[in-house]
């Protein structure tokens, strides 16, 4: 079983990063260089609070910087691991049931909708919080049997620290009740203050993440989608994923809304169809099991740990997600698989459950097999992850063609990415990320005017984008509007501190400005934020030659030679370096090191004047 799971998930072990949250918690995250405890315990990342998911990120960064194979190889261990406690879980739920337990832990191991939780970098979260999840299940089933204090404490230990991976985490004391339900325990006063510290730390845990959503704009506006429209939603991805537990075809990585301008009458009918195939399918699935409480269970738990992300709150930016379906499918492979060891009179009114059952999952074993593997290619890179979900929905989503342009851009094929902005213009003109990428575009060409336009048009649509607000920044250098440059450099700067480019675009503002305590004081802020960042060695030059202005060579000849001992081999800069760091030899005279620079940056190909080696003796 598990030899089968790492099979098919062996294309992700060459994955690359993407560019779909992957840059807020890794790839552009100084957090992950410097993971002080406090900034672990404060950062909102993505709209998201997951403090002990950013110190696993954080230890794959000290491993592998930001190759990204080892965070590949830990999201597949722990897929590994919670295929593993799946396997235990249900062994013990179920008193040893071996069809049971072998088919729920295969399919959760190999199905292709958990390729999104263990293929995509950012979803580390999800596998995470589902190893602690599970662990914690486990233990309280552990206490059922023994009752011993320390297996509850141990439960609610591995609940919080799930909490800590990801939020959704939350429902974990729904799924205690479940179990007691279904394991029969009477419900006392002392089980519900059993529970209590549980539900305590559930609502501490739910209103650090929608404080966080709402910071970042996660949470739709409660006007943008009526109380219909999002009971429409809800019912067509429940429907959705029942259908592709058997059916997993057409996988994106995202599903879209509606046009949020539709009226009810304009949505889809398969919304409409999945709304009323829930009202009537559901009540009687539930009223014909009344007495089979495995299937109520599996129901449930299929419920509880879906119902944060069924859309009735509106938290995200799709209708469903396959990784929404990572812990829930548990409970609906339970139910099916639960029949595999049901002889044919123990089935209510004598159905042919078990071959029907025993048949459709043979028939997804291999399906599944496939599906997973080609997944896992789909998420190469940022290229074949967006490609595949413009093809499956062209011209729908605006994030799509955003990230397919960045990823062009990234490749060095500015046109293609300008033209993939403007499709998600054609999509939403209010898209304010779209906005920020042509105005790079149009930034990095020096169409000043036309950047600029761009940039206010993001920083109107997004206030409390740091990004935007650092780019208009940058631009208003470019028209020496230099006291505007601060004025948004350090707005950006106040929404993240630890922004690193906010730092290095306001430093050189500061000594147009004639500030240069202030500029040196702000590059040397960047590098503290990213010390592995490789251009560190522009800002070490930076410092070195404000210093000079300043007459204090010899502090800057210790800054211009961290810049000559990290800038990389044959860099076109060096040859200079020296030849600087030469001159303030000269101011603190020492000849000697002075007339070595300077030979150094003449064959480094620097243009080093001849009378000044005269002065120097060579």
């Amino acid at each position: 079983m598990l030899v089968l799971t790492f099979c098919v998930y062996l294309p992700s072990l060459d994955n690359e990063f993407t560019n779909w949250d992957d840059e807020y918690y890794v790839t552009e995250n100084p957090l992950l260089a410097n993971p002080t405890l406090g900034a672990l315990l404060t950062a909102n990342l993505g709209g998201n609070y997951h403090p002990l998911t950013m110190a696993t990120l954080a230890l794959n960064y000290r491993i592998s910087g930001l190759n990204p194979a080892s965070y590949h190889w830990f999201n597949l261990i722990l897929h590994l691991a919670n295929t593993a406690l799946v396997f235990f879980f249900i062994r013990k739920l179920s008193g040893g049931r071996f069809w049971t337990t072998v088919g729920t832990a295969l399919f959760f191991g190999i199905h292709p909708m958990h390729v999104e939780s263990v293929a995509w970098i950012s979803e580390r979260k999800d596998v995470l919080y589902a190893f602690l999840y599970l662990i914690g299940l486990i233990a309280y089933l552990r206490y059922l049997v023994q009752r011993r204090p320390a297996w509850l404490v141990a439960t609610f230990l591995a609940f919080v620290l799930s909490v800590a991976s990801k939020p959704a985490a939350v429902v974990f004391p729904l799924t205690l009740l479940a179990i007691d339900y279904f394991r029969r325990r009477p419900w006392t006063p002392a089980v519900a203050l059993e529970k209590a510290p549980f539900f305590a730390a559930s609502l501490a845990g739910g209103l650090l993440t929608l404080v966080a959503q709402r910071f970042v704009g996660a949470v739709a506006s409660p006007h943008v989608w009526s109380p219909f429209q999002k009971l429409l939603f809800a019912s067509y991805g429940t429907v959705m994923y029942v259908v592709k537990l058997f059916v997993p075809v057409g996988l994106s990585a995202i599903y879209p809304y509606p046009n949020p301008n539709a009226t009810p009458s304009a949505i889809g009918p398969e919304f409409y169809v999945a709304l009323g195939a829930l009202a009537i399918l559901l009540p009687a699935i539930v009223y014909l099991c009344r007495r089979v409480p495995v299937v109520l269970f599996g129901i449930g738990f299929f419920f509880i740990n879906l119902v944060l992300v069924l859309q009735f709150f509106t938290v995200g930016q799709a209708v469903m997600a396959d990784r929404y379906t990572y812990l829930p499918y548990i409970g609906l492979f339970f139910a099916l698989t639960w029949w595999l060891d049901e002889g044919p009179g123990t089935v209510p009114g004598r159905l042919p459950l078990r071959p029907a059952i025993a048949g459709g999952l043979l028939l997804l074993l291999p399906f599944s097999l496939v599906q997973t593997w080609r997944r896992c290619d789909v998420w190469q890179n940022s290229g074949t992850l967006w490609n595949d979900t413009i093809r499956k929905y062209p011209s729908q989503i605006a994030n799509a063609y955003n990230n397919r342009g960045c990823y062009s851009l990234d490749k060095g094929n500015p046109d293609a990415g300008l033209a993939d902005f403007d499709r998600a213009l054609a999509i939403d003109s209010t898209f304010g990320r779209a906005w920020l990428n042509k105005g790079t575009v149009f930034a990095e060409r020096s169409v000043n005017d036309s950047a600029l336009v761009c940039f206010e048009r993001a920083v109107a649509l997004m206030p409390k984008s740091y990004e935007a607000l650092n780019n208009r920044g940058a631009i208003k250098v470019r028209f020496r509007d230099l006291a505007g440059a601060v004025e948004d450099c350090s707005r950006a700067i106040a929404v993240n501190p630890s922004f690193r480019g906010a730092y290095t675009n306001r430093a050189y503002a500061y000594s147009l400005l004639g500030e240069f305590e202030r500029s040196i004081a702000d590059r040397r802020r960047a590098i503290e934020l990213d010390p592995r960042n490789p251009t560190n060695y522009l800002q070490w030059a930076s410092i070195g030659s404000t210093l000079q202005q300043l007459g204090r060579h010899r502090e800057a000849i210790t800054q211009y030679g961290e810049a000559i001992r990290t800038a990389p081999p044959g860099d076109r800069r060096l040859g200079d370096y020296y030849l600087r760091r030469s001159r303030s030899w000269l101011a603190t005279g020492d000849r000697n090191r002075a007339l070595g620079d300077a030979r150094e940056a003449a064959r480094l190909g620097a243009k080093v004047d001849s009378t000044y080696l005269r002065q120097l003796g060579g």
